[in-house]
C-alpha cells in the first residue's frame, strides 16, 4: 500500500494502566521512543485518563503523542470497538458518557466478585485494584489475580472457565450505541476508526461488508488496516474497503504489555509496518 523503502513507523492503538495495560502512559511513551517509533496513540478502553500523562511524557521525550480512546459500542450486528484519535482535552460530553460506562463496569465488577465467591474463589476489590495499578478494573485484572492465586494455570484458562462470554463468572458490560459513540468522538474533535475489523468479519463473513456500510452510514471515518491478527490478505481486503468507502487507513498493535504476550509495540508479532503516511492523512482529514 505504501512503497517507501524507508518509512517512519507509528502505533495508533495501545493501552496503558489507565485501563487494562501493564505500562503507565509515561512508560509507554518512553518505550515507543526507544523502539524507534515516530508517533504513538493512547487509546485506553472507555477512558481518556491516560492522555494527559502521555502528553507530558511526549513533551519530555520530544515524541509525538496522539490523544485517543477505544469505545465499546453496540450495533445491530453485535458489539464493535471504535477508536477515537485526536480528542480534545475538554470534551465534556464524552467524559460524562465514558464516566457512566465506567460506573456501570464498577457495579459489574462487584457482581462478578460475588459470583466468584459463590464458586469458592474469594477475591476482593482491593486485590483487583492492586493488579490494575489503579481504580479502573477489567476482566484482565480478574484473570491475572486468579492466575496469581493459583485458581487457574494460565491466563487463558481464567477467561475460558470464568471470564469470557458464557464463563461461570461472566457479566456483560454496558456499551454505547455505535452512532452515539461515533458522534461523541466527532463532537470531541476526534477521528473515528473501526477497530480490528477482522473480528467483525470472523463473526459474520457473509454480512461483513453490509455491517461496514452500517458504520459508514453513521459517519465512521477510518478503518484499521494494520493489526497483529490481520494477514496480508486481510490488509489488502481492508485497504480496498478503505478505498471504496473513502475511509482513512489506520492501524495499531493493540499493545497491552504482559496481558498480551508476544505483541511488540509498533511491530505486533514482529511483521507489522504502520507507515507515518497514515497519520499524515488522518491529520489532513482534521483540518
Amino acid at each position: 500500500m505504501f512503497n517507501n523503502l524507508e518509512i517512519s513507523l507509528i502505533d495508533l492503538h495501545t493501552h496503558t494502566t489507565a485501563s487494562d495495560g501493564t505500562f503507565s502512559p509515561r512508560e509507554l511513551v518512553k518505550m515507543a521512543k526507544d523502539e524507534g517509533l515516530e508517533a504513538l496513540a493512547i487509546t485506553d478502553h472507555d477512558t481518556t485518563a491516560g492522555n494527559a500523562e502521555a502528553a507530558d511524557a511526549g513533551r519530555e521525550y520530544d515524541f509525538e503523542v496522539v490523544p485517543g480512546v477505544e469505545i465499546s459500542a453496540d450495533a445491530p450486528f453485535g458489539s464493535q470497538h471504535i477508536v477515537g484519535l485526536y480528542l480534545n482535552s475538554d470534551a465534556e460530553k464524552m467524559e460524562s458518557a465514558l464516566r457512566e460506562l465506567r460506573d456501570f463496569r464498577d457495579k459489574r465488577n462487584q457482581k462478578m466478585i460475588v459470583l466468584l465467591e459463590e464458586l469458592g474463589i474469594p477475591v476482593t476489590m482491593a486485590e483487583l485494584q492492586i493488579e490494575a495499578g489503579g481504580d479502573l478494573v477489567g476482566r484482565p485484572h480478574f484473570a491475572a489475580l486468579l492466575l496469581k492465586r493459583g485458581y487457574v494455570n494460565t491466563y487463558q484458562e481464567a477467561f475460558e472457565k470464568y471470564l469470557k462470554a458464557g464463563g461461570k463468572a461472566y457479566l456483560d458490560k454496558k456499551r454505547l450505541p455505535a452512532d452515539e459513540a461515533i458522534q461523541m468522538i466527532h463532537d470531541g474533535g476526534g477521528i473515528s476508526i473501526i477497530a480490528h475489523p477482522y473480528i467483525l468479519r470472523r463473526k459474520d463473513e457473509e454480512n461483513f461488508e453490509k455491517n461496514i456500510e452500517y458504520l459508514v452510514e453513521r459517519g465512521i471515518q477510518g478503518i484499521e488496516v494494520y493489526y497483529p491478527e490481520h494477514s496480508r490478505g486481510d490488509e489488502a481486503l481492508f485497504a480496498d474497503l478503505a478505498r471504496r468507502y473513502d475511509l482513512l487507513i489506520s492501524g495499531g498493535t493493540d499493545f497491552h504489555g504482559s496481558i498480551k504476550p508476544g505483541v511488540r509495540l509498533g511491530r505486533g508479532y514482529g511483521t507489522m509496518d504502520i507507515p507515518y503516511e497514515c497519520l499524515d492523512a488522518i491529520k489532513e482529514a482534521r483540518s
